[in-house]
């Protein structure tokens, strides 16, 4: 995959896709954006990858939205088209069935931000940087932000986060939650990796829809989820990565899924 915005590498089942706008702080302009909705979309259908490793160019991961494009005021019209597409990379990652990692190598503001807590597992440098940004240009947290915030973080704290604009630290976010790992940064990008590789060796059907029910699971009840087990667990069942997994049991080796 080739893109003007974005550098691709695939290698054992990982996609290692790094946003490459080093000289804009890899900001979401247009074309970014739209490259970042078709490489996940694209990735999504190949069932050579299991896992994305999502990381920035340069010292930053993402500062946000470019504001380049918000220089001048824009019609309703135009507004709601700009962040409807914007929020497109949300969707893009949300409705991937494959587990996605943040490497964060530096800051993720506004927009940014919103993009970490889109991801399933976070790993993050020490120098890794944080904030709901948008109240200092005078906007409200979009790209999800309002919806990931109070459920990851509880809702004073995601009051907190959208009024102040604070920057938080990676050990701040540790300790509230977000980050699975914090690592030096020469380390990152190893890290994140060498943790794609381990969930790569999974089973991508089971995986995927373990995804899909831990996303499903914000917005139903106890009931609802307990039938969507019954159906997902079902359909697993009659893959055949889940006999490999019981032969490789019985015969006490690790198994060796193959994706069917």
């Amino acid at each position: 995959m080739h893109y003007q915005t974005l550098l691709v590498d695939i290698l054992d089942h990982v996609a290692m896709v790094r946003m490459n706008r080093a000289e804009s702080m890899n900001a979401l302009e247009y074309k970014l954006r739209a490259d970042l909705v078709d490489c996940l979309q694209t990735i999504s259908e190949d069932d050579e990858v299991r896992v994305v490793v999502l990381i920035g160019s340069g010292k930053t991961f993402c500062a946000g939205g470019d504001l380049r494009e918000l220089r001048h005021k824009m019609k309703i019209d135009q507004a709601r088209k700009y962040v409807h597409h914007v929020s497109r990379v949300i969707l893009a990652i949300q409705n991937m069935e494959k587990p996605v990692i943040a490497a964060v190598n530096g800051a993720a503001m506004g927009a940014g931000f919103s993009i970490v807590m889109a991801c399933d597992l976070v790993v993050a440098s020490e120098i890794a940087r944080f904030s709901q940004s948008f109240v200092h240009v005078g906007l409200i947290p979009d790209l999800g932000g309002t919806y990931f915030t109070p459920r990851l973080f509880g809702l004073q704290r995601a009051k907190e986060f959208a009024f102040t604009g604070k920057i938080l630290s990676s050990n701040e976010m540790a300790r509230l939650g977000l980050i699975n790992q914090i690592v030096p940064p020469q380390e990152l990008e190893n890290k994140a990796i060498e943790l794609a590789h381990q969930i790569a060796e999974g089973p991508p059907l089971a995986l995927g829809l373990t995804k899909k029910l831990l996303n499903q699971s914000w917005n139903s009840n106890l009931d609802e989820m307990l039938e969507l087990e019954v159906q997902y667990q079902a359909t697993c069942m009659q893959s055949e990565d889940h006999m490999e997994g019981i032969r490789a049991f019985y015969e006490k080796r690790k198994p060796k899924f193959k994706g069917g």
